[in-house]
């Protein structure tokens, strides 16, 4: 199919057609283990041409993973440039940590500042040296929420970096809140703020479920809060519910209360897809009442879960079909 594609490209009339023509082939090429070399050598020619779908042209050639594409994208960056290069060339990491860092200096914000916090996300310890920048989102808000999980995840507990999480769990903004709860649990150790933080959270409304998924760092530390995690596991909303499941069953290392909410959930949806895969997470023998949902899955010919729009992801059809023959399997 992208020979095809690659074959009719000549054939766009207008810069809008062609650019989303290479858009499709972008997003192919990163599904396929090994994009051939005429394909790369077709997205190097328009990535080079200077017009209009350079851009797209680009990013397909970086998700062709074609080594010349990192020397155009440090020639001419973008933050989705940035990230997409991260993620296909992770070694890179002296060349393109630079380059993100003075985007982020340059103030970059909205999803651009998001992006760039992201691009980060490959290169582990070595992303430290963006750690003032860091530090500068967040004393700014500019992409506060993403570059909290950094400072979390893989930051250098200062004074400066801890007081300015603790700052912002005082925040108008909820989910900056959870994000510098958790961040300032991981690098301190102290889990005082992120309890009272979560505990106003998980009382109120909102993002329930996302609070939840949320609180995965702190892992037993969360313990004080299941009396505000069980009730949730009646929700009305099937992600609250998936979510309290989840996290009840993450905190106390016990399946009993949270298997039979996620067996109920099961189905093909996004959520269904969510709730397989926490049950799995459990350990458990699959129940024999969600067996023939499993087969089901495992040998439908038909989709089963809409199409995702992310591009590079697996279809979630083909994620169902594996982790339900899995599961079968186990048994």
């Amino acid at each position: 199919m992208l020979d095809l594609l690659v074959a009719a490209l000549p054939q766009q009339r207008g810069t809008s057609a062609l650019a989303a023509r290479l858009r499709t082939i972008g997003h192919w090429a990163e599904l396929l283990p090994e994009p051939d070399a005429g394909l790369r050598e077709a997205l190097h020619g328009y990535a080079e041409a200077g017009e209009e779908t350079a851009g797209p042209a680009l990013l397909a050639l970086v998700h062709a993973r074609d080594v010349r594409a990192l020397e155009l994208v440090l020639r001419r960056p973008s933050a989705r440039l940035l990230a997409a290069a991260a993620r296909h060339f992770p070694e890179a990491a002296d060349r393109l940590i630079p380059v993100i860092r003075r985007e982020l200096a340059a103030g970059a914000t909205g999803n651009e500042g998001i992006a760039l916090v992201s691009a980060l996300t490959p290169f582990g310890a070595a992303a430290r040296q963006a750690q003032p920048e860091l530090v500068a989102c967040l004393r700014t808000r500019r992409a506060a929420i993403v570059a909290a999980r950094r400072l979390g995840d893989n930051g250098i507990a200062t004074r400066e970096t801890t007081d300015l999480l603790r700052e912002a769990t005082r925040s108008t903004d909820l989910a900056l809140r959870a994000a510098a709860a958790v961040a300032h649990y991981q690098l301190t150790g102290d889990v005082r703020p992120a309890l009272r933080t979560f505990e106003g959270l998980l009382s109120g409304t909102g993002q329930t479920h996302w609070y939840l998924s949320a609180l995965e760092p702190l892992g037993s530390a969360a313990a004080p809060l299941l009396p505000r995690i069980e009730p949730l596991l009646e929700a009305r909303y099937e992600w609250t519910r998936w979510a309290a499941a989840e996290c009840l069953h993450r905190i106390t290392g016990s399946p009993e209360r949270a298997v039979p909410v996620l067996v109920e959930l099961v189905g093909p949806t996004p959520v269904g897809l969510r709730a397989l895969k926490a049950l799995a997470a459990t350990g458990c023998r699959v129940p024999d009442e969600l067996r023939p949902t499993l087969r089901g899955f495992a040998f439908s010919p038909l989709r089963l879960i809409h199409d995702s729009p992310l591009s590079g992801q697996d279809h979630p059809d083909d994620e169902l079909r594996a982790l339900a023959r899995t599961l079968l399997a186990a048994d």
